[in-house]
């Protein structure tokens, strides 16, 4: 008794090949066409063996290449395996070839994109450096409006007895106005930064997620911090020095004129207070001059003043132009940089009417031939790894949804489209060759192959 191969069935070694099937897998007729599951085995002596469903067996056509499958009909099957076998080592050669070549061409690539990397560290070092120092200089700009404020006490300077040969009036009244000078221009930049700190907070709350915003706001909270500790102090010993000055200005206004001959002990007396507080005028004004200059103050305002909003256009250009160049670096071409060092190749390929076009990480056309419109296919999306090439956001098709395409890559010696299709409304399949495909060794080839 014979055993069907893939059933629990027994028959009888009489009924195998007898042009019935008795088993239910077909596995009692692998040399007829009698069942329609069955396979036959092609031995193929000198090239692959392989099977061939049993209704081939005996039906006038020869599918083995040594025309084993063909025994019972007066069919004569010439042994064609050694030639099959020949095409295909030629083929496999070629396809080597392919591949070895393709693979020294994406070498260069990748030195290629070793210089570029290392430009693009460059670049990004450059920008970033411009950057600095142009919020350092839209600083100093803003900065110079404070200390602006401190030139009419410098030239107003002079010596003590040059300022005592002025009525005292005059005295007390001009630093009376500088103070009141200064003042207004400490509150309106506080103002400002109070304004933009608001502004700031407003955003985060419409996007509580941001913590780049977070921490932007939690930096600006400590200056501030910082600036209403001096505005006080500064508040406290201005208010101090105007009522001061407000007492003797009012006491000299009233009283000077009859101690001016008269008194003149008492008049040194005042004399030599009005010289004591001039001095310390002057000092404080020192100490703020000073304090505006300081660099620890300094660098922290410069890096973070540019969140209020009010940096200049060229800050902001080379801001974006930074965003743009450290996004290409972390995301655009991470998983497939080599890619980049081809980035503005263009690869066209003519179908029908329309001339299609792409470029690696960029975009890819549809243009007519008859009046050169070019449609937006779609821009470079993402690479999924599996040398395919996504392109999104294209443009919209006719009451119907952005064109899109999928770009497959293959090995080639050198960047080909080879065919294109619109395998559903507004989504393009492309076949692409290229040398950036050529990954696999050719022992890997071969043994796929086989």
């Amino acid at each position: 008794m014979w055993k069907c191969l893939n059933t629990s069935q027994y028959i009888s070694f009489s009924r195998i090949n007898d042009d019935w099937c008795d088993c239910e897998d077909g596995s009692d007729e692998p040399g007829t066409s009698a069942c329609s599951n069955g396979v036959f085995f092609c031995e193929n002596l000198g090239y692959i063996s392989r099977y061939i469903p049993s209704s081939y067996v005996n039906d006038g056509i020869c599918d083995c290449c040594d025309g084993s499958d063909e025994y019972e009909h007066n069919i004569r099957c010439e042994n064609t395996c050694e030639e099959q076998h020949k095409k295909y080592s030629q083929e496999l050669a070629k396809k080597d070839y392919i591949y070895k070549k393709g693979s020294k061409i994406r070498q260069t690539w990748e030195e290629k994109m070793k210089h570029i990397d290392k430009d693009l560290e460059d670049e990004i070092r450059d920008i970033s450096n411009e950057l600095k120092n142009a919020i350092r200089e839209n600083q100093k700009l803003k900065r110079s409006k404070i200390l602006e404020n401190f030139k009419t006490f410098e030239r107003e300077n002079v010596s003590f007895p040059d300022i005592l040969n002025e009525s005292i009036s005059n005295i007390f009244e001009k630093h009376k106005n500088m103070f009141s000078s200064f003042m207004d221009l400490w509150q309106e930049k506080v103002g400002s930064f109070d304004e933009a700190l608001t502004n700031l907070k407003d955003k985060y709350d419409d996007d509580p997620s941001n913590i780049d915003l977070s921490n932007m706001i939690k930096s600006l909270e400590e200056i501030k911090s910082y600036l209403d500790s001096k505005n006080n102090g500064y508040n406290e010993y201005i208010e101090e020095l105007k009522n001061d000055y407000n007492k003797f200005l009012e006491f000299i206004q009233q009283e000077y004129h009859k101690f001016q001959s008269k008194e003149r002990s008492f008049f040194y007396s005042v004399e030599e207070w009005i010289k004591r507080r001039i001095n310390q005028i002057k000092r404080y004004f020192i100490y703020l001059k000073i304090l505006i200059d300081d660099e620890k103050i300094d660098s922290e305002i410069i890096d973070n003043y540019d969140a209020s909003g009010e940096s200049n256009q060229k800050i902001d250009e080379l801001r974006e132009k930074l965003e743009k160049k450290e996004l290409l670096k972390k995301e655009k071409y991470k998983n497939f940089n080599v890619y980049y060092a081809v980035k503005d190749e263009v690869i066209t390929f003519k179908f029908k009417d329309y001339i299609y076009e792409f470029t690696f990480l960029k975009d890819a056309y549809q243009i007519s031939s008859n009046d050169n419109n070019r449609i937006l296919l779609g821009s470079f999306s993402h690479f999924d790894g599996d040398n395919k090439l996504y392109y999104h956001n294209g443009d919209r098709c006719w009451n119907g949804p952005l064109r899109s395409v999928v770009i497959e890559l293959f090995c080639g010696v050198k960047n080909e489209l080879i065919s294109v299709m619109e395998y559903e409304r507004c989504v393009y399949f492309m076949k692409v060759l290229t040398p950036g495909a050529c990954t696999l060794p050719s022992n890997k080839i071969k043994r796929d192959e086989l």
